[in-house]
């Protein structure tokens, strides 16, 4: 029975909040050091499954760590119940700080202050750089220098951190975040050393970061955060040191019997007077940089290519003291001159080191195209920027070019008809031994034996002359009798620079390369089926066959395989396959009408 009621007792207590119920707040230390972290114990007597309000806290603290547990006691029959939440807090900044009252369900701790002392890390910097700020204890501090302190807006400022550390330090980390003031990009390696300060060796690690403000005016950046584990026990709260401690924790095996604790400090802010963008710099881009270098390539070098082929252009934009991303697209800053098109491609961008400060690259390649011949000039390019060392503007100049672009390959030229004699002119003589013998033999042909020509022949022309123009009247008379006799059974005549074969055969081929996402043996295959099937004028490019289709639901869908071919573009051929399932019929000359002859001369 006596059992009964003793469990009783202690479900009870468990499920109800003990009737004196408080909150106890108690720190292990009142008065620690930069970078050192002390422990809160919440007690909240009585179970409960609910959490503190911990808000309060996060003003002056980092909370890095947190632990629960429940005690059950009966002395002399009385039991008791208590739940403790145990917090690793690591101080801010320096000064008198206060640990607020925090409330857990309906209780309340009463508040507790520390104290962070900051002149051992002053003592400890002692004989350093003034430009640097530090922070810190005299066992672990962190000095960081920033040059310049009034910068551009968007131009790059170098911090270089450096962390002095008289203790082991074990799962170290160091950050510095971007923030939406700042981008913060690291820079190269970090070096290690050792230095000596005031009688105390300190090893040194030394990091280089390039920070970006992103608005003009005074900023204040949180520094970077140091977070880690040194050998634990070594200072008393009243700020003695323990030789034996110290022993141990220099020991090896110090993380092997577990005598560490945590340590995070924080690095002095940063302080920037930002310069806003200079009235000076009238470009539509902003480029702050200590030097910028613009370079270019051609492909093939001597700028001759036929309509419809891409002429390469490799542009290599340099920046020193910028990340790529920062740097511009200088295809858009070409002048081109009508009728040649520019594909660019993607753009590689690269940081690369450059001792303490960033090199941002930018490497693209533009296809230009023009579907006519004809000779195209590319004038200078002047990129202007702004040179952050002399507070003045600065330009490169890349030379201007000139294309020549020959007419397309197979095509002919469209001078061709008019090279030929017109009626009544003389002919130009003949340039080779074949065309004199042709020549001559025209000539023979023409003269009759001896030399006498026969048209002067009395009475022996005419005769000759009737029978042949007989003979040919006879020959169409059978010729058209016979074209009406199979007309209904006869297919229609293929139109003159038609192939119906080789249409049938490129058009297949063109299916084939849309269902394989080809642009290049797409657009191949089509021209191919168009000049086939559409014949006798050649279309040598998209653009052109775009112009000839006259079709709103056609023209965009050309234009992206054009920019897929040349500017590598990723492509899918379903749409262009459906909207071109056929061709557009050829339009024909009018039939003539029944009964009646075709006219003589078309």
């Amino acid at each position: 029975m006596k059992r009964r009621y003793l469990y009783a007792a202690l479900l009870f207590t468990a499920v109800a909040p003990a009737a004196n119920a408080e909150l106890r707040a108690s720190l292990d230390n009142t008065r620690i050091a930069p970078g050192d972290t002390v422990q809160l114990a919440l007690t909240h007597d009585g179970r409960s499954s609910s959490q503190p309000d911990l808000t309060p806290l996060r003003e002056d603290f980092d909370i890095i760590g947190r632990s629960t547990s429940s005690n059950v006691q009966i002395i002399n029959g009385n039991v008791s119940s208590s739940t403790q939440l145990q917090l690793t807090l690591s101080p801010k900044r320096t000064g008198n700080l206060t640990i607020p009252s925090l409330s857990w369900d309906s209780d309340h701790s009463a508040p507790l202050t520390l104290e962070v002392s900051g002149n051992a890390a002053s003592a400890a910097s002692a004989g350093a750089d003034t430009n640097a700020d530090t922070s810190g204890n005299d066992r672990v501090f962190i000095e960081t220098e920033v040059t310049p302190k009034q910068p551009y807006v968007q131009a790059g400022v170098d911090v270089t951190v450096r962390l002095y550390s008289a203790v082991p330090l074990s799962q170290a980390s160091l950050d510095f975040p971007d923030s939406s003031e700042a981008w913060v990009r690291q820079v190269g390696a970090d070096q290690t050393g050792t230095q000596e300060r005031r009688g105390t060796t300190y090893n040194v690690i030394t990091r280089h970061y390039v920070l970006f403000p992103q608005r003009s005016g005074t900023l204040t950046i949180p520094g970077p955060t140091l977070s880690g584990q040194i050998p634990a026990g070594s200072r008393h709260s009243n700020g003695s040191w323990d030789p034996f401690s110290d022993l141990l924790s220099n020991s090896p095996f110090s993380t092997m019997l577990g005598g560490t604790k945590p340590i995070r400090l924080h690095a002095a802010p940063i302080g920037l007077n930002v310069r806003p963008r200079p009235a000076g710099a009238a470009m539509n881009y902003w480029l702050p940089a200590r030097s910028v270098t613009l370079q270019a390539s051609w492909k093939p070098s001597q700028g001759e290519v036929h309509a419809g082929d891409p002429i390469t252009l490799d542009l290599d934009l340099r920046a020193q003291g910028l990340t790529a991303a920062q740097l511009p697209d200088v295809s858009t800053q070409l002048g081109l001159p009508p009728g040649l098109k520019a594909y660019p491609d993607q753009p590689q961008l690269k940081d690369t080191p450059d001792g303490d400060e960033i090199l941002g690259e930018r490497h693209q390649s533009v296809a230009l195209i023009s579907d006519q011949p004809g000779r195209f000039t590319i004038p200078d390019l002047h990129l202007t920027w702004w040179n952050t060392q002399t507070n003045r503007p600065a330009e490169v100049i890349l030379p201007g070019r000139t294309l020549t672009v020959e007419p397309a390959a197979g095509s002919s030229p469209a001078v061709a008809a008019s090279a030929q004699p017109k009626r009544g002119t003389t002919a130009h003589a003949p340039s080779s031994a074949n065309d004199k013998t042709a020549v001559s033999s025209a000539a023979s042909d023409q003269m009759g034996p001896r030399g006498a020509s026969p048209w002067v022949s009395p009475g022996g022309a005419w005769p000759w002359v009737s029978l042949v123009f007989g003979v040919l009247w006879v020959s169409t008379s059978i010729a058209w009798w016979r074209s009406r006799r199979k007309d209904a059974i006869q297919p229609a005549p293929r139109e003159p620079g038609t192939n119906s074969a080789g249409a049938s055969a490129a058009k297949a081929a063109f299916r084939t390369a849309c269902r394989a996402n080809d642009p290049q043996e797409a657009r191949r295959h089509l021209l191919a089926w168009v000049n086939a099937a559409l014949g006798p004028h050649r279309i040598r490019g998209l653009n052109e066959l775009a112009n000839k289709m006259h079709d709103p639901s056609l023209t965009p869908l050309l234009r992206e395989l054009d920019r897929a071919c040349y500017a590598g573009a990723e492509w899918n051929g379903d749409a262009l396959s459906k909207v071109l399932a056929e061709l557009p019929k050829k339009q024909r000359a009018p039939t003539p009408v029944k009964g009646e002859l075709a006219p003589l001369y078309p």
